[in-house]
């Protein structure tokens, strides 16, 4: 049984919520919850009635229990990845292995300080907004510098209709350097007042620091090409490895 389908057991049937309460708790929506609901159930029936051992293992399960602090370049950040713990961690930012844990993130209470989003898989920027593997949070200074990389579980099912704008919004994001992105998620964003720059391509930290510089600017369509990760583009910015973007009908 996957983490996930316990948890929807744990609180529809031992917690007694709705399956609309219980959604919302999970950050996914009501299909999507659904589905993860009654394979667990039908995956503990059969255990019941052939007597077969649950194992909870698998699946999409986040944890947000280990922040890190890099010694070299003091960047925070935290170790977010499906049921995985790495052996060794390493700075995003620098690459350093010279690290310190720490019991949170420090910088939680630094509400003023702007914070970008980027839908994100391995450490590039994802083509697909609504189906990225997670979601980087990069908290920056007055002087335009990252001292923080967050990464946040990116709800099941189509990003327009999940939860991740107003969730974005409350954690303080205010911009959303993206690829893809359909109508639908680009007016939900922008009504949780979010901007967002279509096109990028790339590694998530060197994206980051393009737009910091000015360097990047919306795209203003959909890019359906795929190209490799050591390059990006975003909205007529062209880098190595130049590259154009198709027209999403």
């Amino acid at each position: 049984m996957h983490f996930e389908e316990y948890e929807a057991l744990r609180l529809c049937d031992y917690e007694q919520l709705t399956q609309q309460e219980a959604c919302g708790l999970m950050g996914v929506s009501r299909p999507t919850f659904s589905r993860i609901y009654t394979a667990g159930r039908q995956k503990l029936v059969q255990a019941l009635v052939l007597g077969q051992a649950i194992v909870i293992d698998g699946g999409a399960a986040y944890t947000n229990s280990q922040w890190f602090s890099c010694l070299s370049c003091g960047l925070q950040f935290n170790n977010i990845r499906p049921v995985i713990q790495s052996v060794t961690v390493s700075c995003p930012q620098c690459g350093s292995s010279d690290i310190r844990l720490i019991e949170t993130n420090q910088l939680d209470n630094k509400k003023d300080m702007k914070k970008i989003a980027i839908p994100t898989r391995g450490n590039v920027v994802d083509d697909h907004f609504g189906h990225c593997e997670f979601y980087t949070i990069l908290t920056i200074s007055q002087e335009n510098q990252i001292l923080s990389s967050e990464t946040i579980p990116s709800p099941q099912g189509c990003g327009c209709k999940s939860n991740i704008a107003g969730r974005l919004e409350e954690m303080g994001v205010t911009v959303m350097l993206a690829g893809n992105m359909g109508p639908g998620a680009l007016n939900k964003l922008s009504a949780h007042h979010i901007e967002v720059i279509r096109g990028c391509k790339g590694q998530v930290l060197q994206v980051a620091e393009d737009y910091l510089s000015g360097k990047l600017s919306d795209s203003g369509i959909g890019c359906t090409a795929h190209h490799s990760s050591a390059d990006h583009q975003c909205g007529g910015h062209h880098h190595a490895g130049e590259h154009h973007c198709a027209h999403e009908d």
